[in-house]
């Protein structure tokens, strides 16, 4: 920290990148974050090609050398352990999180404050545990051949290198793409968004302070996405590459990645909500509308997991309309208590065109009704009297659909099927396999509690794939093989 004239201005230099420590970098760029008499002085290199395959080739040897050998009980260890210092509010990097990332990404402070707090406990020992045991019945097949009861022995590799492409919607999100990969005992080349570029780099600061050699297995650095030179080196001189993002941003990658790697990839995905008249009762309602504003407020729909669109059930004590209503009153509410937002002239645009398009067709069509914010954007309920189904600009506005049974919501998703991810459902007890078996039909993979949306938990099956699996090759040893080699040994008769 350093201190600057009479005002006593203090200049605190962060680093937004992270690389092994036999790497030198020399050529730097920067950016200024002020918050009150304090200047955050952002620093990030300035890559070549040439240095993307000594970096890639660095971090295969740090694999090689250290990663390859950690046992999987071990490396969930050592994550956890560092998961353990972000579960302490007074921890270095959490609160430098907390004061830098409501500047970079523009969410509201608190917002980003409580759901570091949610999100991080994901990740602890006992979560780990849990998100390997799902995908894997014998985690030991990645330390060692493990009899199978095929009469096998199997063993798992996964890739030695993994080239991840970052979306910055999410805070810290990124780290569930290092820690999946670590756990298969890849290293890490990691790419940021400017948009976010802080938190996965903390993680691996972290992770330096549990285990140096571990953090030295990963890297983290930011460059403006679509340099195609950066990019087709990183996927060229890894064993595997998963990217976030827009469909964009994933169809940019796809050619770079050679045939004979695994390519993963999470690009745009709609999420929606339904509501079962047993929910809209005097006694649930209220929690129930709650629960409905958390899943479009939190990060303001920029998760592919909030919700899009709601169907609400008639046949409660409130009506689909009431509920609407109540919908935009809670979002008011919420605009007070945690802010949306700013938005680039763009979004604010897209917004206000389609909210002109919907109170024209207002006036001459009963079966909508617009309720939003006064003089800005900052919420929007479009209400539908007709069941149907349509996306969101996102940033708070909501399609509220009414429907005569949630059983028929599948009819109006037909067309959507390559986009549907979650579901956020309120319903009773015996109707929950039933509506799971039409909505999983129909392609969406994840059905959870309303005002759960946007908190995934661990061993769910991302985009309906498996995250640990996809990535690794099995290798058996033949029950035939072990008695052929019996002959050879010559202490037997």
């Amino acid at each position: 920290m350093i201190e600057t004239g009479k005002s006593n201005v203090k200049i605190i230099p962060v680093d937004i990148f992270a690389v092994p420590t036999t790497i030198t970098l020399t050529n730097f760029r920067y950016q200024t974050i002020s918050i009150g008499k304090t200047i955050y002085n952002l620093r990030y290199p300035v890559i070549d090609p040439k240095e993307i395959v000594k970096l890639t080739e660095q971090l295969r040897i740090n694999q090689e050398n250290y990663l390859s050998h950690l046992k999987v009980a071990e490396i969930i260890d050592l994550i956890a352990r560092a998961i353990h210092c972000w579960t302490h509010p007074d921890y270095p990097q959490r609160q430098l999180a907390i004061k830098l990332l409501p500047v970079m990404t523009g969410y509201n402070a608190e917002t980003i404050k409580l759901e570091i707090k949610r999100f991080i406990r994901v990740f602890r020992k006992k979560e780990l545990m849990r998100f390997v045991d799902t995908e894997l019945d014998q985690p030991e097949i990645l330390d060692d051949f493990h009899p199978q009861k095929s009469g096998n022995m199997t063993k798992a590799f996964g890739p030695k290198t993994i080239f991840h492409v970052f979306s910055g919607n999410i805070p810290g999100l990124q780290i569930w793409s290092l820690i999946m990969g670590t756990i298969v005992k890849a290293a890490s080349l990691g790419k940021t968004s400017m948009a976010e570029p802080l938190f996965p780099v903390l993680f691996v600061q972290t992770l330096a302070e549990i285990d140096p050699q571990l953090a030295d297995c990963m890297a983290i650095l930011t460059w403006k996405g679509g340099t195609k030179p950066l990019e087709k080196n990183a996927t060229q001189h890894t064993e595997a590459t998963i990217v976030y993002g827009s469909n964009k941003a994933v169809e940019s990658i796809r050619p770079l990645v050679p045939m004979s790697t695994p390519f993963l990839h999470y690009g745009y995905k709609i999420s929606f909500s339904m509501i079962g008249k047993e929910a809209l009762t005097p006694e649930y309602y209220l929690q129930t509308v709650k629960r409905a504003v958390e899943d479009i407020a939190v990060y303001d729909q920029q998760s592919c997991l909030s919700a899009q669109a709601i169907f609400v059930e008639r046949g409660g004590n409130v009506s689909p309309l009431q509920t609407a209503k109540l919908i935009a009153t809670e979002l008011e509410k919420y605009q007070f208590k945690r802010a949306r937002a700013d938005l680039t002239d763009s979004e604010a645009t897209a917004i206000n065109r389609l909210r002109s398009h919907y109170q024209l067709d207002a006036v001459d069509n009963s079966t909508i009704q617009v309720f939003s914010s006064n003089q800005n954007t900052d919420w929007t309920v479009i209400y539908h009297a007709k069941a149907g189904f349509t996306s969101s600009p996102l940033n708070r506005f909501i399609h509220v659909f009414e429907i005569d049974k949630l059983e028929n919501v599948p009819l109006y998703l037909k067309s959507y099927r390559e986009y549907l991810q979650s579901c956020g459902l309120a319903a009773g007890p015996n109707r929950i396999s039933a509506l799971a078996n039409q909505l999983g039909a129909l392609g969406v993979d994840r059905i959870c509690a309303l005002g759960e949306m946007t908190r995934a938990k661990p061993g769910w099956h991302h985009d309906g794939h498996f995250n640990l699996l996809d990535l690794l090759h099995f290798v058996d040893i033949e029950q035939s093989m072990e008695t052929y080699a019996e002959q050879f040994d010559p202490d037997v008769e």
